[in-house]
């Protein structure tokens, strides 16, 4: 059995870019980057709505760490509003560990 859920992904960052210009728009500081100004539906973004949004989100960040019997994987929980605390912990090396994967939980509504 195939497995064709990936047919239909774009990558927004295969994009070829025909100008100089044009490629310096799509850069900040080395990194890659599409901007959105309307959602799925065409509707213009809203910002106390992402922000609802953002508020609603955590993070399930897994960090590897050398233990006494091998390499094991923790996983973080973190909410949106402490996303970039934590990850200034391992940028001061305050805690050991390598970031190696975030993704992101939104938990829902039962009620």
């Amino acid at each position: 059995m195939s497995d064709d859920s990936n047919d239909k992904v774009i990558n927004l960052f295969n994009k070829q870019i025909g100008a100089e210009n044009d490629i310096q728009q799509m850069l900040f500081k080395e990194f890659e980057y599409v901007k959105l100004s309307k959602d799925d539906n065409g509707n213009y973004f809203k910002e106390e709505s992402l922000r609802e949004y953002a508020n609603r989100c955590f993070y399930i960040v897994s960090v590897m760490k050398d233990s006494s019997v091998g390499v094991s994987l923790y996983k973080y929980k973190v909410p949106y509003s402490s996303l970039l605390d934590f990850f200034n912990i391992f940028r001061n090396n305050t805690i050991y560990g390598e970031i190696i994967d975030i993704e992101r939980y939104i938990p829902e509504d039962l009620a």
